[in-house]
C-alpha cells in the first residue's frame, strides 16, 4: 500500500526541492521566486523500499479565501486532507517564523502523522533554526539539506515507522531511491494503458477550468489572472470505465515575449506535456 505524504509548508522553505529529490527526477518547477508552486501536484516514488505517494503543495498563507493566495491554501488543505502523513519543511537557515507557527498549528488540527524537516541545513548557517525548530511541538526536526542530499538517511528512518504503522513496505536500502512521476508510470498496454491528454492554449484561455469541468470538481486553481498556471499538473479520472490522464499546462506565447525565466521553466514543462501525450487539445478563447 502506497504511503501518501503531503509537503507542506510556508513559500520558498524547499518543498518542491524535497518532492524532486524523493522522486528522482525534477518534476517539479524550482525557482528562487516565492510561491511558485500553485496546483498540488503527485508523483510515485520507491525510497529505500518505501512505496511513497508525493504531494507537492503551494506554500502556506495567511490570505484570503476570494484571493489567489487564499485559492492556494485551500488547494493546500484539501492535499493534506488526501495524504496519510505529512512532511513539514522549515527554511532553518531563516529560522521559525510566525508563518511557521500558524501553519503548524493548521497540520496539528489535521491529525496526520507529520514528520518536521528543518531544511537548507548546510553548513553552520542551520544550526539555530534547528534547535528553534523543537518549539514548534512536532517532535524531533530531521536536518536536510534537500538540493544536496544531505540527510536521507534520518528522513528514510522516520518514514519507516510511519510507513510500518500504516501498512506499507518497511524497506531497508537506503541507496535505492527511484523516483516515477505521474507521467512517468504507465507500464500497462492495451485497455490498462491510460489515455494521456495535454491541454494547451495561450494564458487565460481557460484550460484549467475546462478540466475542472470533466473532472467535477475544483481540482485546479482558476482566476481572471492570466498565468495562474506554472506546472503541467496531471489530473486522472475515469472516463467509461477507461482511465484519463489529462495535463494542464501554463498559458504559451510567443517565444520572443518569454524573457522571464520562470516562464521559460513552465514552457520547457508544458513542452515536456505536449511530448508525453497522445492527445493534444488546444483551447482558444
Amino acid at each position: 500500500m502506497s504511503l501518501r505524504l503531503a509537503i507542506v509548508g510556508r513559500p520558498n522553505v524547499g518543498k518542491s526541492t524535497l518532492f524532486n529529490r524523493l522522486a528522482g527526477r525534477k518534476l517539479a518547477i524550482v525557482h528562487d521566486r516565492p510561491g511558485v508552486t500553485r496546483d498540488w501536484r503527485e508523483a510515485h516514488a520507491v525510497f529505500g523500499g518505501l512505496d511513497l505517494t508525493l504531494i507537492d503543495t503551494a506554500g502556506f498563507e495567511d490570505a484570503r479565501p476570494n484571493t489567489l493566495s487564499g485559492a492556494m491554501r485551500a488547494q493546500t488543505e484539501a492535499a493534506i486532507a488526501r495524504a496519510d502523513a505529512c512532511l513539514f519543511v522549515i527554511d532553518s537557515r531563516a529560522g521559525v517564523t510566525a508563518e511557521d507557527e500558524i501553519f503548524a498549528e493548521i497540520v496539528r488540527r489535521a491529525n496526520k502523522p507529520t514528520l518536521l524537516i528543518a531544511n537548507k541545513c548546510e553548513g553552520k548557517a542551520g544550526d539555530q533554526g534547528l534547535l528553534d525548530a523543537f518549539n514548534l511541538g512536532l517532535g524531533e526536526p530531521v536536518a536536510m539539506s534537500a538540493a544536496h542530499g544531505e540527510g536521507l538517511g534520518d528522513l528514510f528512518s522516520a518514514l519507516q515507522k510511519i510507513a510500518q504503522a500504516h501498512g506499507g513496505a518497511s524497506g531497508a536500502d537506503i541507496d535505492a531511491v527511484s523516483g516515477q512521476g505521474a507521467e512517468a508510470d504507465d507500464d500497462a498496454e492495451g485497455d490498462d494503458k491510460p489515455v494521456r491528454i495535454a491541454v494547451i492554449g495561450r494564458p487565460n484561455a481557460g484550460k484549467s477550468t475546462l478540466i475542472n469541468t470533466l473532472i467535477g470538481e475544483d481540482r485546479l486553481i482558476t482566476g481572471p489572472e492570466p498565468g495562474v498556471t506554472r506546472d503541467a499538473i496531471a489530473v486522472r479520472f475515469q472516463h467509461d470505465g477507461r482511465e484519463v490522464r489529462v495535463h494542464d499546462t501554463a498559458g504559451l506565447r510567443k517565444r520572443a515575449k518569454v524573457q522571464d525565466s520562470l516562464e521559460r521553466l513552465s514552457v520547457s514543462d508544458t513542452i515536456r506535456a505536449i511530448n508525453f501525450a497522445e492527445v493534444v487539445v488546444l483551447v482558444m478563447d
